[in-house]
């Protein structure tokens, strides 16, 4: 039977020691999403510094040193269903409609507090496993499974609260209407919609609730925590504790249920959080070595490794759809490695563990993760959706938008070689732009500057029962060459909304036009 991972988290912790003397090899690098931070994130390791004593194979030394690197980025995720009425700052909600800018100022101080590390809340324990840091701002991947009980918990009050609050609104909206020519005074009306709230919150049992029906993580039924764990050696060279019981509150930003996969952000986190780099789980092959770091029963940073068994596999996921493409691996995958990175001796993420098959509950030597490709794909944007509304809710400019489509995936190599024999060597040399597979119907790039359709056109790369098309490609952003699709995804992120560029659009032919473009702002 296929398990799907969710345990709790052990009673007592197993003793278990590993020598601090080793230390790894080769050179690898953090990269973070945004590029300002890469070269931050990058990390060395002489392989000089190992101890020549301990006559370590050249396998066991990469090995050693993807450990020592990788392993702080990887995260135990647990989620906690607090008590009725468990929170100190419950407030009535009859009253929450007249409070003050110092009972603002208390709860702001009260939610700070929260986000700092804590031990881990009294309630019921809702599931556990593991994840990784995909960006140094606080964002980490885990499975959906994982934190589902919590997330449906949560989304089942929201869904709760917002009934109630139409009700609220009805009430009150109906008999405002109908009172206001009576009552000639609005601090009557007010205090007749203080009453209205404070009855549909007494009716709902809402002023049970924890933290009054708050809309902020820490007041939800349910809450999602990580832990930055050990080395097993009492070292703490994590990116947010000091303390393996110590606890960091999580927001849940997103889920993708059909890749079984959610992202998560530490509200607060450290300065030196350092994110996993992806690999192409495309070009994966069988027989390939693979690690899995994770915390299995709890068991913090826990490394095993194993071969690329197959490749191609199809697995059911929790929301019953079948995720396509899984890597099947040897890697000894067990409970609690759920969310964890499955990744390459470069110490780059190719997938992410979700399940076995076994009949004991354990593992029996056949896993499976969701490759890499698709969750970065996926994730990649949840993270700069939610980057996008924290920037706008600070009232600052976020990132530009240019509503094109552009492949970055191993069909790259394919078009590209396609595309050689139309082009002069000069241009292949200069690199080939990226491909364009789609524009957006409100894309800026089909508006002239004075925000009017343009007459131009974007021809679009596609493929068609096998035809492949070959299209538009951009190869220049504002006076920066375009190699590749890549690039230009990078380049795109360094722009900001309102930005005016020139691009340089070439098509099959060789045929190139510079159009001008004003970059609008991301759809949320």
């Amino acid at each position: 039977a296929a398990v799907a991972f969710q345990c709790s988290a052990p009673r007592q912790r197993l003793p278990y020691r590993t020598s601090n003397s080793i230390t790894g090899s080769s050179k690898l690098s953090l990269a973070s999403n945004d590029a300002a931070s890469v070269d931050a994130a990058s990390v060395a390791v002489k392989a000089t510094d190992l101890d020549d004593s301990l006559g370590l194979s050249p396998e066991e030394r990469t090995v050693v040193n993807i450990h020592r690197v990788c392993s702080p980025s990887v995260v135990y995720v647990t989620s906690v269903l607090k008590p009725m009425g468990a929170s100190g700052n419950s407030q009535s909600r009859r009253r929450r409609w007249r409070r003050g800018s110092k009972a603002k100022a208390q709860e702001e101080e009260g939610d700070d507090k929260n986000d700092k590390e804590q031990k881990l809340p009294r309630g019921t324990a809702l599931g556990s496993g593991s994840g990784f840091v995909v960006d140094s701002e606080g964002y980490i991947v885990t499975n959906y499974h994982v934190i589902q009980r919590a997330y449906e918990t949560n989304d089942a009050m929201a869904r709760y609260e917002t009934f109630w609050d139409g009700i609220a609104k009805n009430a009150t909206t109906r008999m405002k209407d109908s009172l206001e020519p009576l009552s000639g005074a609005s601090g009557v009306m007010e205090d007749f919609e203080g009453f209205i709230n404070g009855t549909v919150s007494a009716i709902s049992g809402r002023d049970t609730l924890v933290d009054g029906g708050s809309k902020n993580s820490s007041s939800l039924p349910a809450q999602v925590f990580v832990r930055f764990g050990t080395n097993g050696d009492g070292d703490t060279t994590n990116g947010g504790g000091s303390s393996s019981a110590s606890y960091l509150p999580c927001e849940i930003v997103d889920v993708v249920k059909e890749l079984d996969v959610a992202v998560l952000k530490i509200r607060n986190p450290s300065p030196s959080l350092k994110s996993l780099a992806y690999g192409s789980s495309a070009d994966l092959l069988v027989g390939q070595s693979l690690l899995a770091i994770g915390n299995p029963f709890g068991l913090d940073r826990t490394i095993t490794s194993g071969l690329v068994s197959a490749l191609g596999r199809s697995v059911t996921g929790v929301a019953g759809n079948d995720i396509k493409n899984c890597i099947q691996t040897g890697a000894a995958i067990n409970p609690g490695n759920s969310g964890g990175p499955l990744l390459n001796l470069n110490g780059e993420v190719v997938g992410i563990n979700t399940m076995i098959i076994s009949t004991s509950g354990s593992s029996a030597g056949i896993g499976f993760a969701v490759p890499g490709d698709n969750v970065e794909e996926s994730t990649a944007s949840i993270v700069e959706l939610d980057k996008e509304r924290q920037l706008r809710s600070t009232k600052r400019k976020g990132r530009g938008w240019l509503g094109v489509e552009v492949v970055t995936s191993s069909l790259e190599k394919s078009l590209k070689q396609r595309l050689s024999g139309s082009i002069s060597d000069a241009a292949e040399e200069g690199g080939l732009g990226a491909f364009v597979t789609s524009v957006a119907v409100d894309s800026p790039l089909l508006k002239n500057q004075d925000g009017s359709a343009t007459v131009s056109t974007i021809d679009t790369t596609s493929i068609t029962n096998g035809n492949i098309h070959l299209g538009d490609r951009i190869i220049n952003v504002g006076g920066t060459s375009i190699v590749n699709g890549q690039v230009f995804v990078s380049e795109m992120k360094k722009r900001v909304d309102g930005e005016q560029l020139s691009l340089t659009v070439e098509n099959v032919e060789g045929e190139k036009r510079v159009v001008y473009v004003t970059l609008g702002r991301i759809p949320l």
